[in-house]
């Protein structure tokens, strides 16, 4: 008997259809399977994973655990802003771990220049939705456009305030260099005076060469000490100490200077380097260092003074491949001492306690510069720096 195509065609059809539900089943029951089979329990830790470096975070351990927030009892629930104000003092009202800035500040997107703080700015303490505490910029007064015909006119320009006192680091921001000895050696250098003398002073004429001078006005730098990593040793680079300015005359090899401003005689063999642009003081806040960061004060800056007070620069042996950052701030913890005990006789070791906080303002790839911030009791060299 013959089929015609037309009786074929429900046979097909319903074989289909059986063969596309068995599909589909069984390509769930294989889903369900490996849902239910995680590749690797959560609770047994990654063998072979390295140890974490000081200074480093985690980044496949979820977000880190918030630590509260430490108000003041008698903080102010509005502050008009003063000049002489800094973003630590201000947060030093609110708060009692001024790094906790972070933490309270809300931008507001109305103000123009929300991440700035300026003099009469009136801020505002509050509470979100949530309860967690913030403070915001309550009101401002716009300064309106002008249409201004051409003449000369003397202004004071209105400054955001700074998070550290602008008189305690803004000659180290651009008169303080860290160089290895491969960079010092390649700059150029001054050979002489007109008058071949060893030691020169300000307003004499100099001779310099090592490079084709293209700018009107110099720094002039002399390498000082090594810096170097407590216990290891480890080189971490060379300081400068800022000499004074040269004023290019006339190009040549050698060249022709005439020194200005020097603060100390200049000497034969001083570097030559070309002005740097400042940094912007305003361009950081506080906020602590990651977690588990651990360093070593190793040098002073202020050179004029033989303690380590409030508002004096220091040199951290942490630098941008520790993850520093301008603003971070750390805590200093003096050194513990051994003594021995008045009744047993036996020696005892006691722990040092924390002396005070550090703000870093600016880094190097190996060191930075920091300022001392608060000096609860001595502040010295070798000190150790860690999270606050």
């Amino acid at each position: 008997m013959n089929t015609t195509r037309s009786s074929r065609r429900p046979r097909v059809a319903a074989l289909t259809l059986t063969l596309t539900l068995t599909l589909t089943l069984t390509l769930a029951m294989l889903l369900g399977a490996c849902a239910q089979t995680p590749s690797q329990p959560e609770s047994s830790p990654t063998t072979g994973e390295p140890p974490r470096l000081s200074g480093s975070v985690a980044t496949d351990a979820g977000p880190p655990a918030l630590t509260p927030v430490a108000l003041n009892p008698d903080l102010p629930q509005t502050y008009t802003v003063a000049p002489g104000d800094t973003l630590w003092s201000i947060a030093q009202r609110y708060l009692q771990n001024p790094w906790q800035w972070r933490d309270i500040w809300r931008q507001n997107p109305q103000v123009r220049n929300p991440n700035r703080i300026y003099p009469g700015d009136t801020l505002r303490f509050s509470h979100d939705p949530s309860g967690l505490p913030q403070l915001e910029i309550a009101e401002r007064e716009e300064v309106p456009l002008l249409k201004l015909s051409p003449e000369i006119r003397i202004e004071e320009l209105t400054q955001p305030i700074p998070p550290v006192p602008r008189d305690a680091v803004e000659s180290f921001l651009t008169r303080a260099l860290i160089l290895d000895e491969a960079h010092w050696k390649a700059m150029p250098y001054i050979v002489a005076d007109e008058e071949d003398r060893i030691l020169i002073a300000s307003r004499d004429r100099i001779y310099a060469r090592g490079a084709l001078f293209d700018q009107p006005r110099y720094q002039v730098f002399r390498p000082s000490e090594a810096l170097r990593e407590p216990g290891s040793g480890r080189y971490l680079g060379t300081a400068g100490l800022y000499i004074g300015e040269a004023i290019l005359e006339k190009d040549g090899d050698p060249a022709t200077f005439r020194l200005a401003n020097t603060i100390a005689p200049v000497r034969p063999g001083d570097r030559l380097f070309e002005f740097e642009a400042e940094s912007e003081l305003y361009s950081f806040e506080p906020h602590p260092v990651p977690p588990d960061t651990d360093g070593f004060i190793i040098a002073k800056l202020d050179t004029d003074v033989t303690q380590i007070a409030q508002y004096s620069s220091v040199i951290l042996n942490l630098g941008a491949q520790e993850g520093l950052e301008p603003g971070h701030v750390l805590a200093v913890q003096g050194k513990g001492r051994t003594i021995q005990d008045p009744v047993s006789g036996s020696r005892l070791n006691l722990p040092g306690e924390r002396s005070g906080l550090v703000m870093v303002y600016k880094v190097h790839d190996l060191v930075s510069y920091a300022l001392v911030m608060q000096a609860e009791r001595s502040i010295r060299l070798q000190d150790r720096v860690t999270t606050p």
